[in-house]
């Protein structure tokens, strides 16, 4: 495990896929982080990369060859090793192998930076192509966020888009592949107050956003938690629908790129927001997370 410091917030990450475990409010104690409790969902704010979502049948097309790959792709499952550390900055690394050329048949060197100033944790997802062709790469967050229960029920949760009246969501069909379709939804005063339903049909997944930032807030208590993702251009928000049960956490999930449609090939290229870069260039996604 890693930490960073500051005299606001107290940070844990796992070198295991680069993952965010904790960020401790020190003026209460208070967790902030899902504590990946497997009743309900054993992760607590996985690395998507270098898909995100599901592919239908778990397959994709590169020059006309298949290749397989797992739904949200395989850096959440791997180790990163340690480049740079100091009190508030860190940065993590994962390189090409020849295990991962079998799935996505590229030469990559990816770093996760996160870097801690004020009561602001910032995560950049740096990706660098290291061979001679192309390179199509899809990265996002799935960060999971803890609801306390203790000092109020979920319905006083709410997510919330400011000036906004409503949300324009991707239609599913029923593998959860998406279509083109939309659907509104209302939101009051800008929030979407959560239920037991919100996420009946899985994650809410938006591509028309309004604007780049999401906050996780309560009506009995003024704590928040700020998500701005001004760099990525799709958004979804998700917990586990467990039928009659409140469920104490939901993600806020910046992404580069959509999920599979069942409108689309298996090409790899035609996947919607798909990032390409030339050899030897390297990009840097990044989005912030302020709790208050």
């Amino acid at each position: 495990m890693q930490y960073l410091e500051n005299e606001h917030l107290r940070i844990t990450i796992n070198e295991f896929g680069a993952e965010l475990t904790s960020i401790i409010r020190k003026a209460d104690a208070f967790e902030c982080v899902w504590t990946a409790d497997p009743t309900y969902w054993n992760r607590h704010a996985p690395l998507l990369f270098p898909i995100v979502g599901r592919l239908k049948d778990q397959q994709y097309t590169l020059d006309g060859r298949l290749y397989s790959i797992s739904k949200h792709g395989f850096a959440r499952d791997l180790t990163f090793s340690v480049a740079s550390a100091s009190a508030t900055r860190l940065d993590l690394t994962l390189r090409a192998t020849a295990e991962t050329r079998k799935m996505y048949p590229y030469d990559f060197e990816l770093t996760i930076r996160y870097t801690l100033d004020g009561d602001t944790l910032k995560k950049e997802h740096i990706v660098r192509n290291t061979t001679d062709i192309p390179l199509y790469y899809e990265i996002g967050g799935h960060d999971a966020y803890l609801l306390n229960f203790d000092q109020a029920g979920l319905s006083d949760y709410y997510l919330e888009f400011e000036d906004c009246d409503a949300l324009s969501i991707i239609e599913c069909d029923e593998t959860v592949t998406l279509s083109q379709e939309h659907r509104r939804v209302p939101l009051d005063h800008g929030r979407l107050f959560l239920t037991q339903e919100t996420f009946i049909h899985d994650a809410l997944m938006m591509d028309q956003l309004p604007v780049h930032r999401c906050t996780l807030g309560c009506t009995k208590h003024s704590h928040k938690i700020m998500m701005d993702f001004s760099d990525f251009a799709y958004f979804a928000v998700w917990s586990p629908y467990k039928k009659g049960m409140d469920v104490p956490f939901v993600c806020l999930e910046p992404w580069s790129t959509l999920p599979d449609g069942n409108y689309l090939g298996k090409e790899h290229a035609q996947k919607v927001g798909i990032r390409v870069m030339q050899p030897a260039q390297e990009e840097n996604l990044s989005f912030s997370v302020t709790i208050s």
